[in-house]
């Protein structure tokens, strides 16, 4: 008779303890149901036969793959760079890979993005710094039933996991430093007013004038898209429209460096004409000419933390969600 190198399967042990697949599949994968004396002849075939499972086979029936999904604004900006080391260290202490997908901060592709990964079968998903935020569009993908977790955003009132750091805070430390140094003429160069740190650290610059017993005007607000070019053009305006002197709080650090260049070019200095503040501290900002005084955002921290979260739902699909706010430090540079 000619051996093969078959793998044993298992109906060989069903046939062998003359019950059925099903009956050995509970058995062995510790499902219950089974009685005993049935269960332990079961276990007695699959050692006598050398049953191994066929872990690949099992993976695609039961959909896991220890794969995660990421889906990122633009994992070569600098402000992300590290909340990706912290999402890939953290899921591969646990065993997991990660599919990263760029979305150049577009909407569209964004979407996109996320069907795809569904499509690939992922264990969990996360969504750093998504465009999508509203309940509407996080309730579908929440109906996909792919567990979910959110970076640098936050979901108050659904059941999706969360982890960002304390926009508000921020917010307040910034302009509360500002007011206690004796800055008065403050303009912001705020991020989007769609988006959601936008708002919320809006919040925090407001309520550290009232506690200051002052009032932030609504005219020295402008909203901008979170690139260098962007800064420029905005400190551009303020200059053509007069400005000579003031404070500049930028949304972002990349801000504060175009708003910076501008400033230098057109002859005033900073900070003697201007204080300028940025926003996350991204690496290089200690190197500029003039070091930028900046809020820094946990990034490694988010990356991380939020996979763990992200492994706990896989784990326990039925907890309750949690949102995590990491506190952020105000560092004092140069530029004020």
């Amino acid at each position: 008779m000619i051996q093969t190198n078959r793998r044993t399967t298992l109906k060989d042990v069903a046939r062998e303890a003359g019950v059925s697949a099903m009956a050995v599949s509970k058995v062995l994968n510790g499902k219950g149901g089974i009685s005993p004396e049935t269960s332990k002849r079961i276990r007695e075939a699959a050692k006598k036969l050398n049953y191994q499972p066929d872990n690949i086979a099992k993976s695609l029936r039961v959909q896991e793959t220890n794969t995660l999904g990421l889906v990122m604004g633009d994992s070569s900006q600098l402000v992300f760079a590290k909340v990706l080391r912290g999402v890939q260290d953290a899921a591969a202490a646990a065993g997991h890979s990660v599919i990263v997908a760029n979305t150049d901060q577009d909407v569209e592709k964004e979407k996109r993005a996320v069907e795809l990964l569904l499509r690939q079968r992922i264990d969990g998903l996360i969504l750093a710094a998504p465009l999508r935020v509203s309940p509407e569009a996080l309730n579908k993908l929440q109906d996909n039933g792919t567990p979910t977790v959110l970076l640098m955003r936050s979901s108050p009132g659904l059941d999706i996991d969360s982890i960002e750091n304390d926009n508000f805070q921020g917010g307040y430390d910034i302009v509360d430093y500002l007011l206690k140094t004796g800055s008065r003429d403050i303009w912001f160069l705020s991020l989007p007013l769609a988006s959601q740190p936008s708002q919320v650290r809006m919040r925090g610059y407001r309520q550290a004038f009232r506690d200051h017993g002052l009032t932030l005007a609504e005219n020295q607000v402008v909203h901008c898209e979170p690139y260098i070019e962007a800064g420029a053009q905005a400190m551009t305006r303020l200059l053509d429209n007069g400005l000579k002197s003031g404070t500049i709080c930028c949304g972002c650090d990349l801000i504060a460096v175009g708003a910076i260049n501008v400033i230098r070019k057109r002859g005033f200095s900073v900070p003697e004409d201007f204080r300028v503040t940025g926003y996350d501290d991204i690496d290089l900002m200690d190197y500029l000419e003039v070091p930028l005084t900046t809020i820094r955002q946990p990034k490694y921290e988010i990356g991380n933390e939020g996979v763990q979260l992200l492994i706990e739902r896989i784990q326990n699909p039925q907890r309750i969600a949690r949102h995590l706010s990491l506190h952020s430090d105000l560092i004092i540079r140069k530029s004020t």
